[in-house]
């Protein structure tokens, strides 16, 4: 005979449902399927652009300038920076200090606003030069830059909601996912740009 068991006691002498640990949830699951998803199409374009390159004599093509890396060069350290404090706000309001936390992403937030100003005054410079249809090199770089400067602003609304849900009171200690995963996604663009610097600006100019 099976003894009797208690009220949400497994036979087989596994531990109740409610005892396990609930792992990751499908928000942060969510999150990472989108990075993937969005990173393979970031590598399939860039691909397209060193395919372009080796096919083509000269790169740019039509005369164009090779891309300047001053200002191009401070907004990537100004980009890439902003992780910082992307961290910082991360670790803080898993300590529960919530004004560091709003701290670190208002400064993520300023600074990917910085890096943006200076992705529209480049476009304004470059635009009565080559636009997307002069040729495919122009196409290439309108194209990539453009849609990772989409992924910024995204990126910022993000963080500007998580910052409004904040500063409401909305997130306590312990380990708040929501900022988990929207400085997740931050830090997924930062690392996109790296490659979009060196395959576009720095190889372009360096090589």
């Amino acid at each position: 005979m099976t003894a009797d068991l208690a009220p949400g006691e497994l036979a087989i002498g596994v531990p109740p449902l409610e005892s396990r640990g609930s792992g990751r949830s499908l928000g942060w699951w969510g999150v990472v399927c989108l990075i993937a998803t969005e990173g393979m199409l970031f590598a399939l374009l860039l691909f397209g652009n060193f395919y372009l390159r080796a096919v083509n004599r000269h790169w740019p093509m039509g005369g164009i300038e090779d891309p300047e890396l001053a200002k191009s060069g401070v907004r990537t350290v100004v980009l890439l920076s902003s992780t910082i404090p992307a961290v910082v706000a991360e670790r803080a309001i898993k300590r529960g200090q919530r004004s560091v936390a709003a701290a670190g992403i208002t400064l993520t937030i300023l600074m990917g606003s910085a890096f943006l100003a200076g992705h529209v005054d480049e476009y304004l410079t470059l635009w009565p030069k080559f636009q997307p249809s002069t040729n495919a090199y122009g196409s290439v770089f309108y194209t990539i830059t453009a849609l990772h400067a989409l992924h910024v602003l995204i990126g910022i609304l993000i963080l500007g909601f998580l910052l409004w849900r904040l500063l409401a009171g909305h997130y306590g200690g312990g380990r708040p996912e929501a900022i988990e995963t929207g400085t997740m996604y931050w830090h997924f663009v930062d690392v996109v740009w790296v490659f979009v610097f060196s395959s576009l600006y720095l190889s372009v100019t360096l090589l």
